[in-house]
């Protein structure tokens, strides 16, 4: 039987094909999983000669299916499924091909089912990518124009190839999509789904703020950003158009792949106005950013070493951005707070003083840094109790609880049935 996905899990069929591009396939379905996105794998006969089934079986935590009859690639105890292509297609959300040779896409514009590949895009009702890739001498020719303009007619989204260096060591338009840019785009056809939280708005501030000593100095705090953007992810999968306020030193790599409206700030200043101007008429505004408590007063000019034996700064409170909207009503307010004693204690006083619907509580101990990719070690708290238990857990669990957390708040009435 083909791999199911899990209950809320968003999963992917990505179709690989025989070109040497194959090879970023696996880069592909690394960058889904990132997102918390489940991949399922089908592989052509010929693609198996680029990369290994077992490559891609790793990558994605799941059997690779590569031939219509035959057992599973890497999955030898896996049970015949003769029938595959119609399981395969009864989960999934979304179909993309990357790579798709010239080959592959004349079989698919022309419904022709010859391998488990094609015969699963035939059966195949729902969002379709193709990213093409081959010599710019075969990507020009009449026949591949015509068989991809019927894919477009038909609904495809192409994912136009790039121009660069070829594997025949020439150059020209052919080179796949990069593996970002196709994450993306599937993301985007994912997004566009109904969901839990569509039609609604949601807020949220990742990253930290820099505040200037001099002009070219700053502090600062380590802030990636990771939970804020991994959260914004999930949202939008469910269906939410999100306003993402970034601040300074966030993932790059996963904000790529978001489909958001995107403000960057930099200071807190500057995060307080963006954050004040986007809440009207949002449904949900979660504060996650790592916003300086206290910033500098500045130096006009450069602080020379040499005039100094000393430096002391004059540090000024910076403005509470939830305080600032403790009194204001009609969305849902989650906040953070990031303590390194009495965490519990101290994270329900902010709850009450900041009229929060919910708390991100992090218990801040020594060698369990909360930033970056490693676990944190967390709870969610509500004013009506614990939501979610105080653990060392992983960010994509935490930002998973987040998510689920945001959409029984902002959908009350739709869950107390």
């Amino acid at each position: 039987m083909a791999a199911l996905a899990t209950q809320n899990e968003k999963l992917v069929l990505l179709g690989v094909s025989g070109g040497i591009a194959a090879y970023k396939s696996a880069e592909v379905i690394r960058r889904l999983a990132d997102c918390g996105i489940a991949v399922q794998a089908v592989m052509t006969p010929n693609a198996q000669r680029f990369i290994s089934p077992l490559t891609l079986a790793t990558l994605s935590a799941r059997p690779v299916w590569a031939d219509e009859f035959p057992e599973h690639i890497g999955t030898p105890s896996e049970k015949l499924d003769p029938v595959a292509h119609i399981r395969l297609v009864e989960q999934a959300q979304a179909l993309v091909i990357a790579p798709a040779t010239a080959n592959v896409i004349a079989k698919i514009a022309l419904g022709i089912a010859d391998n488990l590949l094609t015969s699963t895009v035939l059966a195949w009702r729902g969002p379709s990518l193709v990213a093409p890739t081959m010599n710019y001498r075969m990507l020009e020719a009449s026949a591949t124009r015509d068989n991809l303009e019927a894919l477009a007619k038909h609904g495809w989204r192409i994912i136009e190839p790039d121009e660069g260096w070829l594997a025949c060591g020439e150059t020209g338009r052919g080179r796949m999509a990069s593996p970002e840019r196709i994450a993306a785009s599937v993301i985007n056809e994912l997004a566009k789904m109904d969901g839990a939280l569509s039609g609604k708005r949601i807020v949220v501030t990742a990253g930290g703020t820099r505040e200037a000593i001099d002009p070219v100095r700053f502090v600062s705090n380590a802030s990636s950003g990771t939970l804020a953007l991994k959260c914004a992810m999930q949202l939008a999968l469910e269906g939410a158009q999100i306003d993402l306020i970034c601040g300074t030193g966030v993932d790059e790599r996963i904000l790529a792949d978001i489909p958001c409206s995107l403000t960057r700030v930099t200071t807190a200043k500057e995060m307080k106005a963006a954050v004040d101007a986007k809440v009207k008429g949002c449904s949900a505004l979660l504060m996650l950013a790592a916003v300086a408590d206290f910033a500098p007063v500045a130096a006009a000019e450069k602080i020379k070493k040499e005039e100094q034996v000393a430096l002391s700064l004059g540090l000024e409170r910076t403005e509470d951005i939830l305080l600032g909207l403790a009194s204001e009503k009609g969305f849902v307010k989650i906040g953070v707070s990031l303590e390194t004693q009495d965490a519990p204690a101290r994270a329900k006083a902010k709850m009450a003083a900041k009229r929060l619907d919910a708390v991100v509580m992090v218990d801040y101990r020594a060698g369990e840094s909360p930033y970056g990719d490693g676990g944190i070690r967390s709870a969610l708290l509500t004013p009506s109790g614990e939501a979610l238990p105080a653990a060392l857990r992983p960010k994509d669990e935490l930002a998973g609880a987040i998510t689920h957390l945001t959409i029984d708040l902002v959908n009350p009435k739709e869950n107390s049935k």
